[in-house]
């Protein structure tokens, strides 16, 4: 079915078709996935004894179509980078059964080489996070740059309100042990042999920078809050803990000055403030002079040490000479 304002962003006939041929990005996904059920049906499919799955009707992956041109450019304004190259079919020079359809090249000006390939992706971002993003993908970005023979891939993850760019560096001992798995894979099509789950560790997110965000508007505006705040917050906390102590033992709710404590069916103290006394009370204390700054606690003096009793089990002074 065509859809009549987005019409068929999905994969053509031909693709698909090709895509039998030869093993890609989202293939080699699936082959280091660990995922026994899925690599199984993978090669189902490769072998011609099953349809693949139809995903044109498929709303997340239909919007990670949708929004690539637009995670490109957003991608372009973020680092200045020119992504192209976009849709481009590449084979591995060292064997024509690994491919990649890339979502794109990206190079540091129009008229450099390219340095890294480009992965965009569309994430929900209830949950989401950097690592999983890594780990989810780690596979197709090393496949991609293992065929393009590129250092860095670029995952660029549209996770609304966000774009999310992680890098991934090339793992050239990760790579040699991926292709010798897609190869005994392709070997399994062939012979009709079952293939098995690879096991190949994806190595963790090292967090090496050191990012100085002082130039950054929101960062600056942020930091102000929170510093000025800051006593307020402190203030706010202890006179919290204070109110619940005399909460009395026997009670089962007690309010007083805009302030409301009840005891949850759990025992757990549960507070709520009165929205118009929270307004007066702020109007209140504008009002008021600042209070003076705490002076440091003064330590207690030590104690003199007690003189020894006549009868005292400690041995008595030497004798000076």
């Amino acid at each position: 079915m065509i859809r009549k304002r987005t019409g068929n962003i999905g994969m053509s006939e031909e693709a698909r078709l090709a895509r039998m041929k030869s093993i890609g990005g989202s293939d080699a996904k699936i082959i280091m996935g660990g995922d026994q059920m899925a690599i199984e049906r993978l090669w189902a499919e490769k072998r011609g004894e099953s349809v693949p799955e139809n995903l044109d009707d498929v709303m997340l992956i239909q919007l990670g179509n949708l929004t690539e041109p637009l995670n490109a450019d957003f991608f372009e304004m973020e680092t200045g980078f020119d992504v192209f190259a976009e849709q481009e079919k590449v084979f591995y020079y060292a064997w024509d059964k690994a491919h990649s359809n890339l979502d794109g090249k990206v190079r540091r000006t129009p008229d450099a080489d390219p340095h890294a390939i480009i992965e965009m992706k569309f994430m929900m971002p209830f949950g989401f996070s950097k690592e999983k993003a890594f780990e989810k993908y780690y596979a197709q970005c090393q496949h991609n740059m293992m065929v393009t023979d590129l250092p860095l891939a670029y995952l660029s993850v549209i996770a609304v309100p966000n774009l999310v760019i992680i890098e991934v560096e090339a793992d050239l001992f990760y790579q040699i042990a991926m292709l010798e798995a897609e190869k005994d894979f392709w070997d399994c099509v062939v012979t009709g042999r079952t293939p098995g789950t690879p096991t190949v560790e994806i190595p963790l997110i090292e967090r090496i920078k050191v990012v100085d965000m002082s130039t950054n508007n929101e960062w600056s505006d942020l930091a102000f809050t929170m510093l000025s705040t800051k006593p307020s917050v402190d203030k706010h906390d202890k006179a919290k803990k204070a109110l619940k102590k005399l909460f009395p033992k026997d009670a089962k709710s007690a309010a007083g000055k805009g302030v409301t404590i009840n005891l949850s069916a759990d025992g757990k103290q549960l507070i709520k403030f009165d929205e118009q006394a929270i307004r007066e009370a702020v109007a209140q204390a504008a009002n008021l002079p600042p209070p003076p700054p705490e002076e440091p606690k003064a330590k207690p003096a030590r104690a003199p040490r007690k003189k020894a009793a006549a009868n005292s089990n400690e041995k008595p002074a030497a004798n000076a000479a």
